[in-house]
C-alpha cells in the first residue's frame, strides 16, 4: 500500500549529542539491513552494530525495531539511535535514501498511523499541539487528548445521532415491517434535543478553555499618553514599545506574549484612540479599532490623574461586547476607584489579579472540553443543523425532510475524528431492526 520513507525524527539542524533517523513502511528491515552491520531485532527489540557505507564505517548505533501491525504507524519501523551531528545525522538519511527508501513528507508518519487507524485527527491534532505547546498549561491539555476520553465523547454524539438517522432511514424504506418504530415529529423532537443540549454543553465548556492553547488576543487601548506602551513594556519586563511625552508616539501595532495565571496572553499595545487631523495617525487609530474587534479581552487604560473624556466614554462603549477591564494608570498621581496602576514603575500587581480572575474558571479535567479551533467549529457546525432540523420540525416538516440536516450535523462530527462512512448507517440499521425475517 505505501512505500517505504525515512526521516530524521530529533532536531536534524542541530548539534545534538543523539540523534534518531526513522523508517516506515514494509520494507523497512530490509532498507535497515543494507546499511546496518549488526544482528536484524525482532519485533520491540534492540540491538547494536555500525552503520556502514560499502566498506567505511559511519557509525556506531543501536537500533530499535518494530514490527507491524503493533506500531505508532501501523507499519514496520525502524529507529536508528545514532551520534547526533548535522553531517553524521544526514549521512545516514542519505543512506537510508540510497538504498529504497523515500524521504518522508511532513507529517507523514502521523498522516501514516491515521490511515492505518491507529490514531483519530483529535489525537493527531494532540501531538502537533503538544509539539508547539508554549505553556505547560497548553502541553497538560494536548496531552489529555492521548487517552482518547475526546474521542470518546464524540463518538457517543455521534451515535445517538446515528441512531436517530437509522431510524428515520428505516421508516421510509422499511415502513411494512411491524417491528420498526414509527417516528412520528413528536417523538424525534425530544431526540434531537436532548442531542442539541450535549452539544450546547461541549461549547460553553470550551469556550474559555481554548484560550489555554490559542493564548488570549487582548489589546491595550486608550487616549495618546494614558501609559498603553508602558503597560506594555512592564507586562514584558522589557522596552518593546517606545514610551515618550510627546501624544500619538505609537502609530502602529506593537506586539508581545507573557503567560498570566494558566493562559498565554498576547498583547497587542495600539495607537491612541482620538480626534486627529494627521493621516499617519489615523492610520494607527484605525488599527487599533480592528484590534478591538478581533481580541479576547480588552485593557483600557486611562490617565488617572486627569477627568475622563469623551473620547475614553467611546473607547468604553465600542470595547464593552468583548470581556474588558478599565485600568487607571498614574496612581502615584492620583488614587481612583476601581483598578489602579503605576504603569511606569511596573506596579500592575492589581491588573494581572483581575486577569487571572477572568480566566479562572477553566476547568483542564473537564471531558467535554475541546480547545482545537477546527474541532469547534465543527462542532458548531454540527449544533447549527441539529437546530435547523429541530426549527423544520416544529413548522411542520416530516422527519424524511429534516433528515438531510441531521446527517449533514453527523458528519460534521465525523470529521472531527477524520472518518464519516456510510457503512457506518448501515451497520446501525441492520443491527437495531429485525430487517431480512
Amino acid at each position: 500500500m505505501f512505500d517505504t520513507i525515512a526521516a530524521i525524527s530529533t532536531g536534524g539542524m542541530t548539534n545534538d549529542p543523539i540523534s534518531i533517523i526513522r523508517l516506515s513502511g514494509a520494507d523497512a528491515f530490509g532498507v535497515a539491513k543494507k546499511i546496518f552491520n549488526g544482528k536484524i531485532g525482532n519485533d520491540k527489540s534492540i540491538t547494536y552494530g555500525f552503520i556502514k557505507d560499502n566498506k567505511e564505517v559511519v557509525d556506531e548505533v543501536l537500533v530499535a525495531w518494530f514490527k507491524a501491525p503493533n506500531t505508532f504507524t501501523g507499519e514496520n519501523i525502524v529507529e536508528i539511535n545514532a551520534h547526533g551531528g548535522i553531517v553524521n545525522t544526514n549521512r545516514i538519511l542519505q543512506l537510508l535514501l540510497a538504498n529504497g527508501a523515500r524521504l518522508a513528507e511532513r507529517g507523514e508518519f502521523s498522516r501514516r498511523a491515521f490511515l492505518n487507524g491507529k490514531m483519530d485527527l483529535i489525537k493527531a491534532e494532540a501531538i502537533h499541539d503538544l509539539i508547539f505547546a508554549k505553556t505547560k498549561e497548553q502541553a497538560d491539555l494536548s496531552v489529555k487528548k492521548f487517552d482518547g476520553e475526546t474521542s470518546n465523547l464524540i463518538e457517543k454524539l455521534k451515535k445517538k445521532i446515528l441512531n436517530i438517522i437509522a431510524t428515520i432511514e428505516t421508516n421510509i424504506d422499511y415502513p411494512e415491517y411491524d417491528d420498526v418504530e414509527n417516528l412520528t415529529n413528536k417523538k424525534l423532537l425530544p431526540r434531537l434535543n436532548n442531542v442539541n443540549s450535549d452539544l450546547e454543553e461541549i461549547l460553553t465548556s470550551s469556550k474559555k478553555s481554548k484560550y489555554i492553547y490559542e493564548g488570549v488576543k487582548v489589546a491595550i487601548v486608550g487616549k495618546p499618553n494614558a501609559g498603553k506602551s508602558s503597560l506594555l513594556n512592564a507586562f514584558l519586563n522589557e522596552e518593546k514599545a517606545i514610551v515618550t511625552e510627546i501624544p500619538g508616539t505609537t502609530r502602529d501595532v506593537v506586539e508581545g506574549s507573557i503567560q498570566i495565571g494558566q493562559v498565554l496572553l498576547n498583547f497587542k499595545d495600539t495607537a491612541g484612540i482620538h480626534t486627529t487631523n494627521d493621516k499617519i495617525e489615523q492610520l494607527g487609530i484605525q488599527k487599533s479599532l480592528e484590534k478591538i474587534n478581533e481580541a479576547d479581552l480588552i485593557i483600557h487604560v486611562i490617565d488617572g490623574s486627569k477627568k475622563e473624556s469623551k473620547d475614553d466614554f467611546l473607547i468604553e462603549q465600542s470595547s464593552k461586547i468583548k470581556p474588558y477591564i478599565k485600568v487607571y494608570n498614574k496612581s502615584d498621581l492620583k488614587q481612583r476607584d476601581g483598578i489602579s496602576i503605576n504603569a511606569k514603575n511596573k506596579e500592575i500587581s492589581n491588573l494581572t489579579k483581575e486577569i487571572k480572575n477572568i480566566f479562572k474558571d477553566i476547568d483542564l479535567n473537564n471531558e467535554k472540553i475541546i480547545n482545537n479551533t477546527r474541532q469547534l467549529s465543527l462542532i458548531d457546525s454540527a449544533k447549527i443543523n441539529i437546530n435547523e432540523a429541530i426549527t423544520g420540525l416544529k413548522e411542520g416538516m416530516l422527519p424524511d425532510t429534516v433528515i438531510i440536516d441531521i446527517q449533514k450535523a453527523w458528519e460534521d462530527l465525523g470529521n472531527i475524528l477524520g472518518r464519516a462512512e456510510a457503512t457506518d448507517l448501515l451497520d446501525e440499521m441492520f443491527k437495531n431492526f429485525c430487517l431480512g425475517k
